[in-house]
């Protein structure tokens, strides 16, 4: 069958627009040596092609250490690519909340969903600030801020990808850790969409507000 290098990469993290990253990679991690197949369907009869990926003859890596760093990228990918997804549902939120407050903010029948919708919004926004630099607005600006937790995320996938060595204990316990802290910071996003987003459209509602639901 046909052979191929160790180049082919599987799908990254979603990176939003505009978001600006220090020394990171979210590229889907490269496919390990071995055997595949891949089958095309064409008026519905299935061709089926075997073909092999083949290890760089000068990697110092096991297949098995191959596997672990795909496995290790996949997963800080799959974490990152869920925080960002959240934090597009949080920009498109916070849109709608603030344009509801500068619309109501001198209606003193709206002053509870004022108030709700600006606790929202500053709630969320702390959601995204800890997942995300929000300060970044050049590729210089990582230099002033701090970069936060998918940036971490991304500068390690960075390093581990640079080479094929095998993976440390280190690389393991930091990814560990800060796939934690991420995974935190969406228990409060989730929490916030189910519960006061949720009250936020009941209230909403049974006020009769012409004004589109935040969804």
């Amino acid at each position: 069958g046909n052979s191929f290098v160790w180049n082919t990469r599987y799908d990254g993290a979603e990176k939003l627009e505009g978001m600006i990253f220090w020394s990171s990679s979210f590229s889907g991690a490269k496919s390990v040596p071995g055997s595949y197949s891949v089958s095309l369907l064409i008026n519905g009869e299935e061709k089926v092609k075997k073909f092999d990926i083949l290890a760089d003859p000068r990697s110092e890596s096991s297949i098995e250490d191959m596997q672990k760093q795909f496995d290790f990228v996949n997963e800080v990918n799959q974490t990152v690519d869920h925080a960002h997804k959240a934090i597009k549902k949080v920009r498109n939120i916070t849109t709608k909340l603030t344009d509801f407050v500068k619309q109501n903010e001198t209606d003193s029948t709206a002053t509870k969903l004022v108030d709700q919708a600006k606790e929202i919004k500053e709630n969320l926004i702390n959601v995204e600030k800890t997942l995300y630099q929000t300060q970044n607005r050049s590729n210089q600006d990582p230099l002033n801020f701090p970069i936060r937790l998918t940036n971490k995320l991304g500068h390690l996938n960075r390093l581990i990808t640079m080479d094929d060595f095998p993976l440390t204990n280190q690389d393991i316990e930091v990814k560990e850790v800060l796939t934690f802290k991420v995974e935190k910071a969406m228990e409060l996003y989730n929490k916030l969409m189910q519960n006061d987003v949720a009250i936020f459209n009941t209230n909403f509602k049974n006020e009769k507000r012409n004004y589109p639901i935040i969804e």
